[in-house]
């Protein structure tokens, strides 16, 4: 037999001997010394293993990405409608803005109907 695994079983998870482990470990630990300061420690530091499940892996990106589309949803949600009071109060600032201009509109129709005149007269004279 091959120590290699056969295809159908190459998806499952391949424990390691206590041989291999101290092979892996004597391997990181000379990458470590390659790249090692004088301010790091001696010992490379050990490798971190999740020790989750699979499935529980997989429950806490789900639940991160939900929790990232429900923050974006409150967020544009939480623009909200206009009350009676604060529509009441906009119309009439809104009604006082178009008096206004009326009745600027109407003061220049006033004053170049005093220049026609003026024009007028000035020129019959």
């Amino acid at each position: 037999m091959s120590d290699k695994p056969s295809s159908s079983s190459s998806n499952l998870k391949q424990f390691l001997t206590e041989e291999q482990i101290d092979i892996e470990r004597q391997r990181r630990q000379a990458d470590w010394e390659r790249v090692r300061s004088a301010t790091d420690p001696v010992e490379a530091p050990a490798e971190v293993f999740d020790t989750r499940s699979l499935y529980e892996k997989l429950k806490a990106q789900h639940d991160e990405k939900k929790k990232e589309f429900l923050d974006m949803w409150a967020a544009k949600n939480s623009i909200r409608g206009l009350d009676e009071d604060e529509t009441s109060f906009l119309s009439r600032v809104d009604k006082a803005k178009m008096e206004k201009q009326r009745e600027l509109k109407r003061l220049e129709q006033e004053e170049i109907e005093e220049l026609k005149i003026s024009f007028f007269i000035y020129f019959v004279n």
